[in-house]
Formats: structure tokens, sequence, C-alpha cells
């Protein structure tokens, strides 16, 4: 009889062992919980660790990267329908990538009760603006991407519509840009570039993205940081195609974008980046900082997702925790790497005030530079 109870018991373990939530390598506590962070104890609470003030719930997940664990989560998951996210450039642009890794990352998670819809608007970015605020004004399961290039395009496209003026949701990421030359190029350090530079400025033309873009703030804040006098400033605009553009042709004497732009060039050994606007080394990058060198200029190009105008405060809500949990998926965080970027989540009123003061520098900038 002893022997049939031992063997019972081990069995009757045996068995909660496969049933039971697989055990937390590194629970963290309520006091400083993150949305997908693992936990300890089923029901216990993190109050106002949410992204909009909520609290989070240790419960086990039932859907995407962390199915099965125990993980703070919010305590009813935030499910959108009939998501669409309206993405103001092409699908292949950096706008469009963005977008489609929230739309991945919504989908693994199990945000969206449908395969999500991506919209592009391409063109000037007050065409964009003006859709998100007029057409779809009100409407639910609408997102839009926005970032720097809307921000400051939508000045010198002279829209009637600030991204402000939507209801704005949360900056999720930014990146940071590269300046490059051909890899036969006479120039091998960011040093020799800048002599040439101050030299004769106005003969050294620049190959960047769209004017009023992150990669004209760039390049005028370089002008700026080198004393040189932003009127001899010769830029040329071809969004999408700056690395191309630089092999292409012998007239451009560097370009500026966003170094995921160049990184397939500098693989590849046909490019060569001479500095980076990073505050410090980006990890895996063999490019110096401009800062290190002396030349005090850090850029980021920054991406974030709007809302409509007139969008409810619930709805608001749902999306911003939605959002909380993207920023914290497997998915986008691959995303993240793959584009030498990361996370600078700031959701809901704190963007709405950020945003708001970015686009006041921006006027102030462009107005000096004479593109307003």
């Amino acid at each position: 009889m002893k022997k049939l109870i031992i063997a019972a018991a081990v069995l009757a373990l045996a068995a909660s062992s496969l049933s039971a939530v697989p055990a937390n390598a590194a629970a963290v506590s309520a006091a400083n919980a993150v949305v997908l962070s693992e936990c300890k104890t089923v029901g216990e609470v993190a109050k106002g660790k949410g992204a909009d003030g909520s609290g989070l719930t240790c419960q086990v997940a039932n859907f995407g990267s962390m199915k099965g664990k125990k993980v703070w989560q919010y305590k009813a998951l935030p499910l959108i329908s009939n998501l669409d996210i309206m993405i103001p450039n092409s699908l292949t642009s950096g706008f469009g990538g963005f977008g489609k890794a929230v739309a991945d990352a919504m989908k693994a998670e199990g945000l969206s009760r449908r395969e999500p819809i991506l919209t592009t608007k391409p063109g000037p970015y007050n065409l964009s603006l003006t859709y998100l605020n007029k057409d779809l004004a009100g409407k639910a399961g609408k997102l839009a991407v926005t970032g720097f290039a809307q921000v400051g395009g939508a000045f010198t496209a002279k829209s009637g519509y600030l991204a402000s003026d939507a209801t704005p949701a949360a900056r999720m990421m930014a990146e940071y840009s590269g300046i490059a030359v051909k890899a036969d190029s006479k120039y091998t350090t960011i040093e020799e570039l800048v002599a040439d530079l101050k030299k004769d400025p106005k003969s050294m033309t620049v190959v960047g993205g769209t004017v009023g873009g992150i990669d004209t703030y760039a390049t005028a804040q370089l002008f700026d940081a080198l004393g040189i006098d932003i009127s001899n400033l010769t830029y040329v605009a071809n969004n999408g195609k700056v690395p191309a553009s630089i092999l292409s042709d012998a007239k451009y004497a560097f370009g500026v974008s966003g170094y995921a732009d160049f990184a397939p060039y500098v693989k590849a050994g046909t490019l060569r980046v001479l500095a980076v606007t990073s505050p410090t080394p980006i990890k895996g990058v063999a490019a110096p900082t401009l800062v290190s060198k002396k030349i005090n200029v850090v850029i980021e190009n920054w991406r974030g997702i709007l809302l409509p105008p007139n969008t409810s405060a619930a709805g608001k809500a749902t999306v911003i925790r939605a959002l909380d949990i993207v920023t914290q998926s497997k998915s986008f965080k691959d995303y993240l790497t793959t584009q030498s970027a990361f996370s600078n989540f700031m959701p809901g009123t704190k963007f709405t005030t950020w945003l708001k003061g970015e686009e006041s520098k921006i006027r102030k900038i462009y107005a000096n530079i004479g593109l307003l």
C-alpha cells in the first residue's frame, strides 16, 4: 500500500508539473512592473504602472510572445477593432517600416480583432495631415504614423494642420542619422570632410531626404555647429534614395540619412559612414559620434502614433495601452534592433506637451534657415 501511495504522489506531481505555468526566471515586483515583464503571484496588482495611469495585474498570458507565462498585463487586453494604420509615405519608407512593425506587433500580441490594414498617403505632408485631421476625425480604429519628417514637413508644405492638431497617442522610437560618402571617396574621416566643408561649403553638395525633414535639420545643425553660414548650404532632396544618389552621382560630396539606410551599403563595402548623430557610440557601428569629434550635434529621428481628433477618452486609453504592449513585444524589439534604433516611449499628455514644444522649435529653426 505504501508503494502505491508513493507512486500516486509521484504521478500527481508529474501531472501538476506538466500543467503548471513555466517558472519565472526573473519576476519583477509590483513597484517596478512594466507590461509584459514577468511577475510572481497571479492576481497581484501594480497600481498606476500602466502607460495611461491604470494598473497592471499579474496574470497568465493567453496570447503573444509571453503566452503561458505569468506577466504584468492590463486587466482587460486592449483590443482594437478594424485596425487601420495610415502611413504618410510609401510602405518602403522609414515611416512604412515603422507602421508595419507596429501592425505586426499588434497582430502577434493579439491586440487586433482582424488583420491590420496599412493605408499609404504619400506626397507632401500637408496631404496626410489633412486626411487625418479632417477625413478621419472621430473615427475609431484609425492610427496614423508620425515623426520628425511629418512635423517639419507640415511647415515647409504650408499645411493647414499640424501633427499636434490631431490626438497624440505616443512617441515610440528613435534612430540616429549618419554622414556617408562613397567607399572610394578621398574622405576617410569626418575631420577631413569638415576641413574642406569649412573652406568651400557651397561647392560641396549634400544629398538628403525631403526638404524640411530630419536630414535637412541635421545638415543645418552641422553647419551651425561648424560656424558655417547656412546660406552656403547646397542641399538636394532625394527622398528614399540617398545611398543610391551618393553612389551614382559624383556631384554629391556626402549624404545624410538614417544610419539604417546606409547599413546594407556599408556591409557591402560601397559606402563609408564617417560619423553618426548619436550622443554615444551605437552598438555594432564603427563610425564615431560627432560629439566625440567636438562637433556639438546630437539629432534623433523619432516616430510615433497619432489618433484622429475627437477620439474618445476611452478609445485613446485603449490605443495607449496597446502601444505600451507593442513597445515591449519581441517583434517590435527585433525591429528596433534591425534599424539600429531604440525605444523612447512617451505616451499621452506628456507626448502632446513634448510634441508642441518640438513644433515650436522646428518652426523657429526653419525660419532661421530660410525654409519658411
